[in-house]
């Protein structure tokens, strides 16, 4: 079961608010409000030493997919008091924002039109790095052997490497684009199809995969992906 931050008992957190519902569901360790028409979360979270507001966008996994809106100090003696005066600064928050008008900054649209042939299985987007996989739709991964960190034996194609990743640093905007036999792979099972120059960032590494989609299975994308890059200012 998961924890609430604490309140005084003659508080509840508001039923709705600008179109924003409160989840007596959430099973998250938080007071949480979701947007029914829109993939989309408001959560307040007591941590160690403050009382943090958060917005968040359901579609990405990792740690950064988590916005700050606002923090409060914890009063360590009255920690209810604390997430009270969280909850009135999420209430003027999403009194000002309704749902599905929020962009989270560092989330790319293009990632959700993935390349013909595939689909989006995920969107991580941690501390260092921003990690894409598609599936190439039709396939059946392989089973990792037990122990491997390898994919010894398999020919490498769309179909036995069924995973499209696209990999890039937040810092550097370094970016690799492979394929891998199964889900979560590690670095050594990948196999690096394309060379994205240095610094591109993810608007150009996710145009690159699609490139390469459309050089090995075709591509009859009409009218254009979303948010795909121009790729006449790069070289390959």
């Amino acid at each position: 079961m998961p924890v609430r931050p604490p309140l005084p008992d003659s508080v509840s957190p508001p039923s709705t608010v600008n179109g924003w519902v409160y989840d007596d569901e959430a099973s998250w360790n938080a007071h949480v409000w979701t947007a029914p028409d829109a993939p989309q979360s408001v959560a307040i979270f007591d941590h160690f030493d403050e009382v943090a507001v958060k917005a968040i966008d359901d579609r990405v996994q990792g740690l950064h997919n988590r916005a700050p809106v606002a923090t409060v100090d914890a009063v360590e003696n009255d920690r209810s008091a604390s997430v009270v005066r969280a909850i009135d600064k999420a209430v003027d928050w999403m009194e000002a924002i309704s749902p599905g008008a929020w962009k989270h900054p560092a989330v790319n649209e293009a990632v959700f039109d993935p390349p013909p042939g595939y689909e989006l299985t995920h969107y991580y987007i941690e501390s260092r790095e921003v990690i894409v996989y598609y599936h190439r739709e039709g396939t059946h991964e392989d089973q990792r052997p037990t122990g491997s960190t390898t994919a010894d034996g398999l020919e490498v194609t769309t179909e036995t490497y069924p995973y499209l990743v696209v990999k890039t640093w937040r810092g550097s905007g370094n970016a690799t684009v492979a394929l891998a036999p199964w889900d979560y792979a590690h670095e050594t099972e990948m196999v690096d199809v394309r060379n994205p120059p240095d610094g591109c960032g993810l608007d150009i590494s996710l145009t690159i995969a699609r490139d390469y989609v459309a050089a090995v299975i075709g591509d009859d994308t009409n009218p254009p992906a979303v948010g795909q890059a121009n790729l006449t200012a790069w070289t390959q």
